[in-house]
């Protein structure tokens, strides 16, 4: 008499036994396949109830195992999951800050008028090439006429500086005048 549930997982074990035990008997010693040989059938031992259960309790030890694995991989999959959403909305609120800084940046530059400070600007942009600021020194006034600034004569050039003003608003363009690349070596 079997038992309905004992059983049908040993027998499955057993088949495996079976077919390696088969598999071997038709190899002989020297290699040869016995296979046309008669085979001589061991018979199988029954196992004990015993044995039966302490391999049905190894079976559910190793699922068991099995299973709080998977829930170890997963726990720390999750885990990695959070991190890196906080990741990315740390970078997305940095970004945002860049974004919100940069357009105020923008809103400033647009709101300051075009045409200001025309010398500064082009002294920041070519420093050696920047022309002089159209003012007398203090030693100019002094030896015109008393050195009042009633007296004191104008200096730069009115086309000049309204070129440069108009350049500066993005009336006209200005046309850079390049000069020549010194290169060395062969030509």
């Amino acid at each position: 008499p079997k038992d309905s549930g004992d059983d049908d997982d040993d027998d499955d074990e057993e088949d495996d036994d079976d077919e390696e035990e088969e598999e071997e008997e038709e190899m002989n010693d020297e290699g040869k396949n016995t296979a046309n040989q008669p085979k001589l059938l061991k018979q199988k031992e029954k196992l004990t109830k015993s044995k039966r259960n302490k391999q049905k309790r190894h079976k559910a030890l190793l699922t068991q195992l099995q299973h709080q694995k998977r829930l170890k991989s997963f726990h720390h999959q999750l885990a990695e999951v959070r991190k890196h959403a906080k990741d990315v909305q740390r970078a997305e609120l940095l970004r945002l800050r860049r974004q919100t800084e940069l357009s105020r940046l923008r809103d400033e530059k647009k709101q300051e008028p075009l045409g200001k400070n025309i010398w500064n600007q082009l002294a920041e942009k070519d420093p050696i090439r920047a022309p002089a600021l159209p003012v007398a020194l203090t030693e100019e006034l002094e030896e015109h006429r008393g050195g009042t600034l009633r007296t004191v004569a104008p200096k730069g050039s009115l086309v000049t500086d309204r070129l440069e003003s108009m350049a500066a608003r993005n009336l006209i363009w200005k046309k850079k005048a390049e000069g020549r690349r010194i290169v060395q070596g062969k030509r």
